[in-house]
Protein backbone atom coordinates (compact mmCIF):
# COMPACT_ATOMS: atom_id res chain seq x y z
CA UNK A 1 0.00 0.00 0.00
CA UNK A 2 1.36 3.41 -0.98
CA UNK A 3 1.84 5.68 2.02
CA UNK A 4 0.74 9.26 2.28
CA UNK A 5 4.33 10.49 2.16
CA UNK A 6 5.03 8.52 -1.01
CA UNK A 7 2.01 10.14 -2.68
CA UNK A 8 3.18 13.58 -1.60
CA UNK A 9 6.69 12.80 -2.84
CA UNK A 10 5.45 11.65 -6.23
CA UNK A 11 3.22 14.71 -6.59
CA UNK A 12 6.19 16.92 -5.77
CA UNK A 13 8.35 15.19 -8.40
CA UNK A 14 5.61 15.41 -11.01
CA UNK A 15 5.03 19.08 -10.21
CA UNK A 16 8.73 19.87 -10.54
CA UNK A 17 8.89 17.99 -13.83
CA UNK A 18 5.89 19.93 -15.20
CA UNK A 19 7.38 23.20 -13.98
CA UNK A 20 10.72 22.47 -15.61
CA UNK A 21 9.02 21.46 -18.86
CA UNK A 22 7.00 24.70 -18.84
CA UNK A 23 10.14 26.75 -18.30
CA UNK A 24 12.03 24.96 -21.07
CA UNK A 25 9.16 25.32 -23.52
CA UNK A 26 8.83 29.01 -22.65
CA UNK A 27 12.57 29.52 -23.04
CA UNK A 28 12.42 27.89 -26.47
CA UNK A 29 9.48 30.09 -27.48
CA UNK A 30 11.37 33.12 -26.23
CA UNK A 31 14.47 32.23 -28.24
CA UNK A 32 12.33 31.82 -31.36
CA UNK A 33 10.94 35.28 -30.75
CA UNK A 34 14.33 36.94 -30.22
CA UNK A 35 16.29 35.08 -32.89
CA UNK A 36 13.66 34.39 -35.57
CA UNK A 37 11.00 37.00 -34.76
CA UNK A 38 8.42 34.21 -34.52
CA UNK A 39 5.89 34.67 -31.74
CA UNK A 40 4.05 31.51 -30.66
CA UNK A 41 1.64 31.27 -27.70
CA UNK A 42 2.40 34.82 -26.48
CA UNK A 43 -0.03 34.72 -23.54
CA UNK A 44 1.46 31.47 -22.21
CA UNK A 45 4.94 32.90 -22.61
CA UNK A 46 4.02 36.11 -20.81
CA UNK A 47 2.30 34.21 -17.99
CA UNK A 48 5.41 32.08 -17.45
CA UNK A 49 7.63 35.16 -17.59
CA UNK A 50 5.62 36.97 -14.94
CA UNK A 51 4.74 34.07 -12.63
CA UNK A 52 8.13 32.33 -12.73
CA UNK A 53 10.44 35.28 -13.39
CA UNK A 54 13.28 34.28 -11.04
CA UNK A 55 13.06 30.60 -12.01
CA UNK A 56 13.15 31.61 -15.66
CA UNK A 57 16.42 33.45 -15.06
CA UNK A 58 17.92 30.45 -13.28
CA UNK A 59 17.07 28.19 -16.22
CA UNK A 60 18.58 30.72 -18.63
CA UNK A 61 21.81 30.78 -16.59
CA UNK A 62 21.87 26.97 -16.50
CA UNK A 63 21.94 26.96 -20.31
CA UNK A 64 24.68 29.57 -20.43
CA UNK A 65 22.34 32.38 -21.51
CA UNK A 66 22.35 35.95 -20.24
CA UNK A 67 19.70 36.90 -17.68
CA UNK A 68 19.07 39.96 -19.86
CA UNK A 69 17.52 37.59 -22.42
CA UNK A 70 14.62 36.92 -20.06
CA UNK A 71 13.79 40.61 -19.83
CA UNK A 72 14.28 41.04 -23.58
CA UNK A 73 11.68 38.32 -24.18
CA UNK A 74 9.21 40.00 -21.81
CA UNK A 75 9.67 43.35 -23.59
CA UNK A 76 9.21 41.82 -27.05
CA UNK A 77 6.05 39.93 -26.06
CA UNK A 78 4.47 43.00 -24.46
CA UNK A 79 5.37 45.12 -27.46
CA UNK A 80 3.64 42.61 -29.72
CA UNK A 81 0.51 42.36 -27.58
CA UNK A 82 0.16 46.12 -27.06
CA UNK A 83 1.15 47.36 -30.53
CA UNK A 84 -2.36 47.50 -32.01
CA UNK A 85 -3.94 49.29 -29.05
CA UNK A 86 -0.97 51.67 -28.84
CA UNK A 87 -1.30 52.51 -32.55
CA UNK A 88 -5.03 53.25 -32.16
CA UNK A 89 -4.45 55.68 -29.28
CA UNK A 90 -4.35 59.39 -30.22
CA UNK A 91 -0.89 60.96 -29.59
CA UNK A 92 -2.48 63.44 -27.16
CA UNK A 93 -3.25 60.50 -24.88
CA UNK A 94 0.25 58.99 -25.10
CA UNK A 95 3.32 59.72 -23.02
CA UNK A 96 7.02 59.21 -23.75
CA UNK A 97 9.26 58.52 -20.74
CA UNK A 98 13.05 58.39 -21.06
CA UNK A 99 15.70 57.93 -18.35
CA UNK A 100 18.05 60.69 -17.28
CA UNK A 101 21.03 58.41 -17.96
CA UNK A 102 20.84 59.10 -21.71
CA UNK A 103 21.69 62.76 -21.04
CA UNK A 104 25.11 64.20 -21.82
CA UNK A 105 27.35 64.29 -18.77
CA UNK A 106 27.44 68.10 -18.97
CA UNK A 107 23.66 68.45 -19.32
CA UNK A 108 22.54 71.82 -17.88
CA UNK A 109 18.97 70.69 -17.10
CA UNK A 110 17.77 70.37 -13.54
CA UNK A 111 15.26 68.10 -11.80
CA UNK A 112 11.75 69.29 -10.99
CA UNK A 113 9.97 67.34 -8.28
CA UNK A 114 6.72 67.14 -10.28
CA UNK A 115 7.63 67.03 -13.97
CA UNK A 116 11.08 65.42 -13.91
CA UNK A 117 14.04 66.90 -15.78
CA UNK A 118 13.25 69.76 -18.15
CA UNK A 119 15.36 69.64 -21.34
CA UNK A 120 17.15 72.93 -22.14
CA UNK A 121 17.56 72.08 -25.85
CA UNK A 122 21.34 72.28 -25.59
CA UNK A 123 21.69 69.64 -28.33
CA UNK A 124 24.46 67.67 -26.61
CA UNK A 125 22.40 64.45 -26.62
CA UNK A 126 19.44 62.88 -28.43
CA UNK A 127 16.91 64.15 -25.90
CA UNK A 128 16.50 67.41 -27.85
CA UNK A 129 15.40 65.41 -30.92
CA UNK A 130 13.05 63.22 -28.88
CA UNK A 131 11.50 66.25 -27.20
CA UNK A 132 10.99 68.01 -30.55
CA UNK A 133 9.29 64.97 -32.09
CA UNK A 134 7.15 64.42 -28.99
CA UNK A 135 5.95 68.03 -29.16
CA UNK A 136 5.32 67.76 -32.91
CA UNK A 137 3.22 64.64 -32.52
CA UNK A 138 1.40 65.77 -29.38
CA UNK A 139 2.95 63.43 -26.78
CA UNK A 140 3.52 64.37 -23.17
CA UNK A 141 7.27 64.03 -22.65
CA UNK A 142 9.15 63.20 -19.45
CA UNK A 143 12.79 62.68 -18.48
CA UNK A 144 12.86 60.75 -15.22
CA UNK A 145 15.47 59.82 -12.59
CA UNK A 146 13.95 56.44 -11.67
CA UNK A 147 11.07 53.99 -11.64
CA UNK A 148 9.27 55.59 -8.70
CA UNK A 149 9.01 58.81 -10.70
CA UNK A 150 7.38 56.89 -13.57
CA UNK A 151 4.70 55.57 -11.22
CA UNK A 152 4.03 59.11 -10.05
CA UNK A 153 3.64 60.33 -13.65
CA UNK A 154 1.31 57.46 -14.58
CA UNK A 155 -0.85 58.17 -11.54
CA UNK A 156 -1.01 61.90 -12.28
CA UNK A 157 -1.55 61.80 -16.07
CA UNK A 158 -3.46 58.50 -16.48
CA UNK A 159 -2.34 57.98 -20.10
CA UNK A 160 -4.02 55.47 -22.39
CA UNK A 161 -0.67 54.59 -23.99
CA UNK A 162 2.94 54.90 -22.90
CA UNK A 163 6.34 54.45 -24.53
CA UNK A 164 9.23 53.84 -22.18
CA UNK A 165 13.00 53.68 -22.52
CA UNK A 166 15.17 51.97 -19.89
CA UNK A 167 17.61 49.13 -19.26
CA UNK A 168 16.18 45.66 -19.96
CA UNK A 169 15.30 44.76 -16.37
CA UNK A 170 13.75 48.09 -15.39
CA UNK A 171 11.86 48.29 -18.68
CA UNK A 172 10.41 44.79 -18.39
CA UNK A 173 9.36 45.38 -14.77
CA UNK A 174 7.96 48.80 -15.60
CA UNK A 175 5.95 47.52 -18.56
CA UNK A 176 4.53 44.76 -16.39
CA UNK A 177 3.45 47.28 -13.74
CA UNK A 178 1.96 49.82 -16.18
CA UNK A 179 0.07 47.11 -18.11
CA UNK A 180 -2.02 46.51 -15.01
CA UNK A 181 -3.43 50.02 -15.34
CA UNK A 182 -5.11 49.33 -18.72
CA UNK A 183 -2.40 51.32 -20.47
CA UNK A 184 -1.01 50.16 -23.82
CA UNK A 185 2.69 50.21 -23.02
CA UNK A 186 5.54 49.83 -25.50
CA UNK A 187 9.25 49.76 -24.72
CA UNK A 188 12.65 50.36 -26.31
CA UNK A 189 15.56 48.97 -24.27
CA UNK A 190 18.92 50.68 -23.92
CA UNK A 191 21.75 49.43 -26.11
CA UNK A 192 24.27 50.27 -23.40
CA UNK A 193 23.33 50.17 -19.71
CA UNK A 194 24.82 52.27 -16.95
CA UNK A 195 24.22 55.35 -14.85
CA UNK A 196 25.54 58.04 -17.23
CA UNK A 197 25.66 58.57 -20.99
CA UNK A 198 23.92 55.33 -21.87
CA UNK A 199 22.94 54.57 -25.47
CA UNK A 200 19.65 53.82 -27.22
CA UNK A 201 18.49 53.41 -30.80
CA UNK A 202 16.99 56.81 -31.65
CA UNK A 203 15.39 55.61 -34.89
CA UNK A 204 13.63 52.76 -33.10
CA UNK A 205 12.12 55.19 -30.59
CA UNK A 206 10.97 57.52 -33.37
CA UNK A 207 9.42 54.64 -35.35
CA UNK A 208 7.53 53.46 -32.28
CA UNK A 209 6.35 56.98 -31.46
CA UNK A 210 4.85 57.30 -34.93
CA UNK A 211 2.94 54.02 -34.82
CA UNK A 212 -0.60 54.56 -36.06
CA UNK A 213 -0.25 58.35 -36.25
CA UNK A 214 -1.43 58.62 -39.86
CA UNK A 215 -4.30 56.18 -39.24
CA UNK A 216 -5.44 58.03 -36.11
CA UNK A 217 -5.32 61.39 -37.91
CA UNK A 218 -7.23 59.96 -40.89
CA UNK A 219 -9.92 58.49 -38.61
CA UNK A 220 -10.31 61.80 -36.78
CA UNK A 221 -10.58 63.68 -40.08
CA UNK A 222 -13.17 61.23 -41.38
CA UNK A 223 -15.22 61.56 -38.19
CA UNK A 224 -15.22 65.35 -38.50
CA UNK A 225 -16.21 65.28 -42.16
CA UNK A 226 -19.06 62.84 -41.50
CA UNK A 227 -20.48 64.89 -38.63
CA UNK A 228 -23.68 66.83 -39.46
CA UNK A 229 -22.95 70.45 -40.30
CA UNK A 230 -24.97 73.26 -38.77
CA UNK A 231 -26.61 75.62 -41.24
Amino acid sequence: MVSFYEIVGRLAVYSLAILLALLLVSLLLGLLLIKKKKLILPHLLLFTMDALYLQFKKVARAFGLSEKLVDAIGIEVRNHLNREKFARTPPSERILVVPQCIRHIRCPARLDAKTGISCKDCGMCIIKDLKAEAERLGYKFYIVPGGSFVKRIIKATKPKAALGVACHRDLNMGMHEISRKSCAVMGVPLLKDGCVETEVNLEEILRTMRLGIEEVAHEASRSCSSSPQKV
